[in-house]
């Protein structure tokens, strides 16, 4: 279920013009607070390399 509704989410995205690569689906116990640095750093480092979201960003005149 929880898969589905990611997908609908990437899908929505790209839609609206952002990159659904800026969003991530993994699993993460509690007790797993290495695996989640690393998911979190992973997950930073690619979005940084996107760099901005344009479609996110209001402009103001």
């Amino acid at each position: 279920m929880a898969r589905r509704k990611f997908a609908t989410l990437k899908s929505f995205l790209n839609y609206i013009g952002v990159e659904g690569d800026r969003t991530i689906f993994t699993w993460v116990s509690a007790s797993e607070g290495d695996r989640w640095a690393q998911v979190i750093k992973g997950a930073t480092e690619k979005i940084k390399a996107l760099g901005p979201a344009n479609k996110l960003i209001k402009k103001i005149d």
